[in-house]
This record gives C-alpha cells, sequence and structure tokens, in this order.
C-alpha cells in the first residue's frame, strides 16, 4: 500500500482539567500494540482509521467515536491510502467519578464502554467542542469546565455501563504476583524463564495467561509500565537520557523509539508540551 500523506502530530495537556489530547494526521506511522492507564476517546475526522481492539478489526470513519476503557490493548494504523485525521482526548478514571459524582450519579463509579465504535453525532460534536477549548491557549478554565461536563457526561450516560464486566482474572494470584514484580522492579531486565519460575509454569502457559488476564503479553505491558514512569520523570524535567536508563531502556533513542511508537509523539515533544522544560536533545529527543 502506499502512503501519501505526511505524518503530523500535536499533543496538549491542559494544565486546569489535566486531561491530555492529541490531534494527528497518519498515513505512514503505525502503532505498536499498547494500553493507557486513561481512557482514550476520539472522533476521527478524516479517512479510515484502522485498529485491532479485543480480538478485533476495527475501521474509523469521518463522525464516529472511537471509546477504550483503561489497560485496553490496541494499535492504529491508516486503512488507506488517503490517511487519515482524528481527535484524541485521554481522560482519567477520577476525572469521569468526579464528573458523575458532581452530577448526583449513584453509583459514580467510571463508566465501561462496551462498544468500541460509537455512532452519536451529537455527543461527537460535543466532544470535537471539547478538544478546540482545551487547546486554545487563551481559552477560559470556565469554559474548559463546563466543556468537560457537556462532552463527557452524555457519552457516560448513553454508551457507558456503570462498571466492567465481572473480572475474569480474578483468582490466579501466581500471574498477579508476575504483574506486581514487573510493575514495582519496572527498570529490571527480566527472562521469560525468571517469570515461569515466579509462577511455577512453562514460559508458555504464563505467557498465554498474563495476555488472558492483562491484554498485553508480559513483554508489552513491561514496556508500557516503563513508559508510564518515563512520562511521570518527564514531567518532573528530568532529561530524556537520564529517564531512559532510569526506567530500564538501554538508551534514549531506545526511549524514542517506544514512546513514539505508543503515543505517536517524541519524549521531546511530549515534554514541551506539558511542561515549560524543552528538550536539550536534538530530533525530539
Amino acid at each position: 500500500m502506499t502512503r501519501t500523506v505526511a505524518d503530523e502530530v500535536r499533543f496538549w495537556r491542559h494544565g486546569g482539567t489535566g486531561v491530555e489530547l492529541l490531534k494527528a494526521r497518519f498515513g505512514g506511522h503505525a502503532y505498536d500494540r499498547h494500553a493507557h492507564d486513561s481512557y482514550a476517546i476520539g472522533v476521527t475526522l478524516q479517512g479510515r482509521q484502522g485498529f485491532h481492539h479485543r480480538g478485533r478489526r476495527h475501521v474509523s470513519t469521518p463522525g464516529r467515536i472511537i471509546a477504550m476503557n483503561p489497560d485496553d490493548a490496541h494499535d492504529g494504523e491508516a486503512a488507506g491510502d488517503e490517511g487519515f485525521t482524528y481527535w484524541m482526548l485521554y481522560p482519567s478514571a477520577g476525572l469521569w467519578r468526579g464528573l458523575l459524582e458532581d452530577a448526583g450519579e449513584r453509583p459514580a463509579d467510571p463508566p465501561f464502554f462496551a462498544d468500541t465504535l460509537v455512532d452519536d453525532p451529537g455527543t461527537a460534536r460535543r466532544l470535537l467542542r471539547l478538544c478546540r477549548v482545551l487547546c486554545d491557549p487563551a481559552g477560559d478554565a470556565l469554559e474548559a469546565d463546563e466543556a468537560v461536563a457537556d462532552a463527557l457526561l452524555p457519552l457516560a450516560r448513553r454508551h457507558g455501563r456503570a462498571g466492567p464486566p465481572a473480572a475474569t482474572r480474578a483468582g490466579d494470584a501466581a500471574i498477579a504476583r508476575i504483574r506486581d514484580l514487573l510493575h514495582t522492579h519496572y527498570e529490571r531486565e527480566f527472562r521469560l524463564d525468571d517469570l515461569a519460575a515466579e509462577a511455577g509454569r512453562s514460559r508458555f502457559q504464563v505467557s498465554r495467561a498474563f495476555a488472558a488476564a492483562y491484554g498485553l503479553p508480559p513483554h508489552a505491558w513491561l514496556t508500557r509500565r516503563r513508559l508510564a514512569v518515563a512520562r511521570e520523570l518527564l514531567l518532573a524535567g528530568e532529561p530524556a537520557a537520564e529517564v531512559a536508563t532510569a526506567v530500564g531502556f538501554a538508551d534514549q533513542s531506545h526511549l524514542i523509539r517506544r514512546f513514539k511508537a505508543s503515543y505517536g509523539i517524541t519524549p521531546g515533544e511530549f515534554r514541551a508540551a506539558c511542561t515549560d522544560v524543552q528538550s536539550a536533545a536534538p530530533a525530539g529527543g
């Protein structure tokens, strides 16, 4: 497939609400399979946006809403030669819980979205307005708060469930122990043999059971954990080269490759968008 569209990404982090958002046009870039700690709520603007999610291939077209829960593993790429353009918001579960509590919803659990693609033109328009408000450097704080509620509450009420379905991962203490090990010691280098010994199972059994429980195989889950810590260190102003070493990547180039494959931007671009600290590294490090 010939790609003729130049990739272009812009990223913001709204200080008042803490919501991160991204507007991107992709023709050649493809996201690795990854997941987010936050929700990922998007609207396709142009083209055909393809991705795998919950074991299925999805294609979003202009005006459709993409709704992914925290920890939902997915990838992404253009599903046509024309590429695609989209907005994506990353609201936290805590933000959604606060909105529902303020609105008097009971129980005020964060919503669970069972449908990956949602057809709701009115809510899509509200989400697009929210994106424009949050990325406006001259925007008003009150307008931002109102836009968040105006867009996210209808989405939760119309298309979200009160909570996730019954968990299938409960009861497997060995796999949970591996998850805790990777979460705590993310900077260490692991072998699948180490994890198999910890669980008392074969390497194949551990890899399959971990992916079934947490949506990603152990290596991809560990990469996600490392990137989450890297984001926090970058927000604190730590240099990218030092961050790479601290979280367990081989070097700064390794961090840059993994960061862009998951988020569409480099560590330097992320830090510049979220803080007053500008990257001193060349080429977006």
